[in-house]
């Protein structure tokens, strides 16, 4: 027989199946990335597509149609990654802080917008790529973290959940969530390496991204106590506030005052009271039995501005997912170092400190998804009850759900 048709007989491997083989060798926190991402990109360009039927809604929140600037092709690839905030943190990056009340977005994430905005000609391009390029090293340190913890098993879930959670479009947005996500665990896991001043630094950074960072002052300085002691070298730790500080120093010299970034969640634009976690829980509670009374008489989903649910459901959700953390958050104590839960619950308490009059928990769902322990402790309860798929599944699809709405410009989080 020739070897031509000896070649011949042998079936040839189709490229897609040659890709996907490729792609199930890849390393967990590679794949949840790519798939994830795709989902996104996928729900995000059908969202857009439904826009002009809401053409009402788009001038009311992007005044400098700053996303309709992208053209057709580019908003409907943009869909996921340029709404609601993203366009103060691209006019921040643009024309710096322009009012006290501007300055609660914190600096480091449009900063460096503006820096690689430049070389790229797209401040929008540059948000998108910060953004997922945070997203994709935050998930391979925290896959090295969680290993570090809790094993292999858990490892691999915890990526998955956390890349699959249902609001996780804010981590390729044009938002602060995944550049916190990467500087946080890229934080931490530094210190279990023993390299106390990149733990330092990465965690000062986080600080001046998010309020929530000074919170790993706690969680290093209890690691480092338990390993180290008390020395010299503690001192690295005070890069953290000082990330905070320098910011508020900043505010301070504009003129805004050094509290601005406080005092702007309490104005008019954001209606934040200082009232305290507890406050806010009993009101939380309040709003959810009065949201239970109101959905036998309204419809559960009522597509607006506001967002596709009514308010009432919306409450009801929202005290869910501050249960559910709460669980999950006694659990990261029972599996995880004590400094992981004190971390946790500190960003908790931070979190519920300012309820917004109306929906007290507004936006905790998304403030939840930095608190890494919890997706760690979630993480290693589901790898040892053998449940991941159901629940990475319904994820999906919540994920899939909830970025169309964004799209949209329905307001999510």
């Amino acid at each position: 027989m020739s070897a031509t048709a000896g070649t011949a007989g042998v079936a040839r491997t189709p490229p897609l199946a040659r890709v996907l083989a490729a792609a199930g060798r890849a390393p967990v926190p590679l794949r949840a990335f790519l798939a994830s991402r795709l989902l996104v990109l996928c729900a995000g360009a059908a969202g857009a597509m439904t826009v002009p039927l809401r053409t009402g809604w788009w001038p009311s929140d992007d005044p400098l149609r700053l996303s309709e600037r992208l053209g057709s092709v580019g908003n409907v690839l943009a869909a996921s990654a340029v709404r609601w905030d993203s366009i103060h943190y691209l006019q921040t990056a643009q024309h710096g802080y322009t009012s006290a009340a501007s300055t609660v977005f914190y600096p480091l994430y449009p900063l460096l917008v503006r820096v690689l905005g430049t070389g790229l000609g797209s401040d929008v391009g540059a948000g998108v790529l910060i953004s997922l390029a945070a997203l994709a090293v935050a998930l391979i340190l925290l896959h090295r973290l969680t290993e570090l913890e809790l094993g292999r098993r858990a490892a691999d879930v915890t990526v998955m959940l956390l890349a699959f959670a249902p609001l996780s479009f804010y981590f390729s947005a044009v938002y602060t969530e995944s550049l916190y996500l990467v500087l946080s665990v890229g934080s931490v896991y530094a210190a279990r390496r023993g390299r106390w001043r990149l733990a330092g630094i990465l965690g000062g950074l986080a600080a001046a991204t998010r309020v929530t960072g000074i919170g790993l002052v706690l969680l290093l300085g209890l690691m480092y106590v338990k390993e180290r002691g008390v020395d010299r070298h503690l001192a690295w730790l005070a890069a953290i506030p000082a990330g905070l500080l320098a910011y508020l120093g900043f505010t301070a010299a504009k003129g805004y005052g050094f509290t601005a970034p406080f005092a702007g969640e309490g104005s008019a634009q954001y209606h934040h009271q200082m009232a305290g976690s507890l406050q806010t829980v009993v009101s939380a509670v309040r709003a959810a039995a009065s949201g239970a009374r109101a959905l036998l008489s309204q419809p559960l989903y009522q597509p607006s501005l506001g967002g596709p649910f009514a308010p009432s459901t919306d409450s009801i959700l929202l005290l869910v997912v501050l249960a559910v953390a709460i669980v999950t958050l006694v659990w990261a104590f029972r599996r995880l170092p004590i400094a992981y839960g004190m971390y946790s619950l500190a960003v908790l308490l931070v979190c519920t400190w300012s309820p917004v009059d109306g929906q007290p928990l507004k936006s905790f769902d998304r403030y939840a998804l930095t608190i890494f322990p919890l997706w760690m402790a979630a993480g290693a309860w589901l790898s040892e009850r053998r449940r991941v798929r159901p629940v990475l599944l319904v994820s999906a699809g919540l994920l899939a759900f909830w970025t169309f709405q964004f799209a949209t410009w329905a307001w999510v989080a």
